[in-house]
Order: C-alpha cells, then structure tokens, then sequence
C-alpha cells in the first residue's frame, strides 16, 4: 500500500508541468511592452522643496516626464533656494518669496480618485446583490408553485382548491 503511494507520488514528480517543461510563469517572460525609462531623481542640494497642493494626475500630453512616469500623478512643490530658506518663512504664506522655482514630483495615488473608484465598486456589487435576490426570489416561488402542483396532483386535489365539488 506505501509502496503504490510512493509510486503514485514519483509519477506526479516526473508528470508536473515544471519537469515537462511547460510555458514559464507570466512574471519570467519577457514583456512585449516597451521599456520606459527609468525615474531617477537628481537631488537638488540646494533647494528646499515643499509640496504645494494635492496629487493629480498628469495631462496625457506630459506622461512621459520624469516625474509622471511611476504612477501617473504629479504634485506642485514650491522650492526655495536654502541660502533664502528663512527669508521666505517671513513672508506671507499668500505671497510668492522671491527667488522662488514651482517644480513637481512624482506622487502615489489620487485620492480623489481612489475614492470614486471605490464607490463605483460598492455600488456595483450592490446592483448585483439585488438582480441576484430578485432571481433567487422568483425562482423560489416559481419551484415552491411546481413542488405544490406535483404534491396536488399525487393526493387527489384538482385544480379548484380546496372547495369540495
């Protein structure tokens, strides 16, 4: 009997697809799609970024920028130069310090985005619940009607009810 077992498992071993040399994984072939290049980011030394705004997502025209290439959004950062880093905490938040370079970095996710999608989701499981409970009810009745004909029909009731003729 152990030794039908172990026969049994040395054949699956030997039949796998990995030993016959099936396809490889997805993840191991080579992609078709072409490569983008890769996001380096240059430090800028002397420069002190602050974000400005929330991420967005890039313009279709600005995709292929350094800083959409990750995920596809961007945010506004407002860099000052750090020799007039404390100059510009001075000024007025409203007011644009001079010497002052709009740049953007790339970002995750829009949240804004995020949070569409997730309600569209709910939303659509819940359509689903009720189209399915509608059928589940009318199929319940429906068999409940057949299943109380067939036991009419075995016992002798006609049709009629329960009105004696």
């Amino acid at each position: 009997m152990i030794l039908r077992h172990l026969v049994w498992l040395a054949a699956l071993l030997l039949l796998s697809p990995m030993a016959v040399g099936a396809a490889p994984p997805p993840s191991a072939r080579p992609s078709t799609r072409p490569k983008r290049p890769e996001y380096v980011s240059h430090p800028a030394e002397d420069l002190v970024c602050r974000p400005f705004g929330e991420c967005e997502p890039c313009p279709e025209d600005e995709l292929s920028q350094p800083f959409c290439l990750p995920f596809g959004n961007r945010r506004l950062l407002h860099c000052i130069p750090a020799s007039k880093q404390d100059d510009a905490y001075e000024t007025d938040d409203r007011a644009q310090p001079p010497g002052e370079v709009p740049a953007w970095e790339a970002c995750g996710k829009v949240v804004k985005a995020e949070e569409r999608a997730f309600y569209e989701f709910v939303t659509a499981n819940v359509l689903f619940l009720v189209v399915a409970l509608a059928i589940y009810g009318i199929r319940t009745s429906t068999l409940a009607t057949a299943q109380y004909r067939q036991l009419a029909a075995r016992i002798g009731i006609s049709g009629a009810g329960w009105r004696a003729a």
